[in-house]
């Protein structure tokens, strides 16, 4: 196992640190050594009583992760107004785009769905398309007080189609409170769409709303499993 102070160095960082360890050297490492190259604090505290030459090869097992494994690409996504020099992209071209690419799988978290077929009709489309396993996780006023948060409604206005139809989960806590916050999509493990905002034109179109695209299918296939952990331990339940 990567020790995890280490890991989450920067590449300059890591290589700074394997060039203050020179070559040849059979030392064992200690606080002072290397506090005297300039590394201080839990990042390099696995290295404290390791051998200068097994550090020196961990740490060039480490670059060399970095450099076939490059970081995640991350693009800047918004809604609402924008200043001329703005560099980010609309939040309902980005959904659009990442359910028209996606091949095999789709999950979507979100606090309020209201009248979003014109959001899912993309999705929708590419579900009969490639037989893609979707999932949906909603907000349910269990007492029924709110008529924009109930069952029927998602079914009759963000997903009115019969020829289709996703797994639908809700917290399965029986409370009254709006516990289910979180906004996300998933794509094939690979891709997730991490926004503040809802499914709903306002938030698609006009609130100032703002997220971020993950391209990283380590990252994308945890918050898949995030999700479906909660479904597993009975923490969420299908509607």
């Amino acid at each position: 196992m990567k020790p995890r102070g280490l890991w989450e160095l920067s590449k300059s960082r890591l290589e700074d640190l394997r060039r203050s360890l020179g070559e040849g050297s059979h030392e064992v490492l200690t606080a002072t050594r290397l506090q005297a190259g300039g590394f201080d604090g839990p990042a390099v505290t696995a290295l404290v009583g390791m051998p200068a030459d097994h550090a020196r090869t961990l740490l060039d097992t480490l670059l060399a992760e970095r450099a076939h494994h490059p970081g995640p690409r991350l693009d800047l996504v918004w809604s609402g107004p924008e200043s001329a020099q703005a560099q980010s992209r609309d939040t309902s071209q980005v959904l659009r785009e990442l359910f028209g690419r996606a091949e095999r799988s789709v999950i979507v978290a979100g606090f309020a769905f209201w009248g979003a077929s014109s959001i899912f009709d993309r999705l929708h489309e590419r579900a009969l398309e490639k037989g893609l396993d979707v999932e949906f996780f909603i907000n349910v006023d269990p007492t029924g007080k709110n008529v924009q948060m109930t069952e029927a409604n998602f079914w009759r206005y963000s997903w009115p189609w019969s020829d289709c139809r996703p797994r639908v989960y809700c917290d399965a806590r029986s409370d009254d409170a709006s516990t289910m916050h979180a906004k996300c999509v998933v794509i094939d493990e690979a891709t997730a769409f991490i926004t503040s905002a809802n499914f709903t034109g306002a938030a698609q179109h006009d609130n100032v709303e703002l997220g971020v695209v993950v391209q990283d299918r380590d990252f994308a296939s945890r918050v898949a499993a995030q999700w479906r952990g909660l479904v597993a331990e009975r923490l969420f339940r299908m509607t």
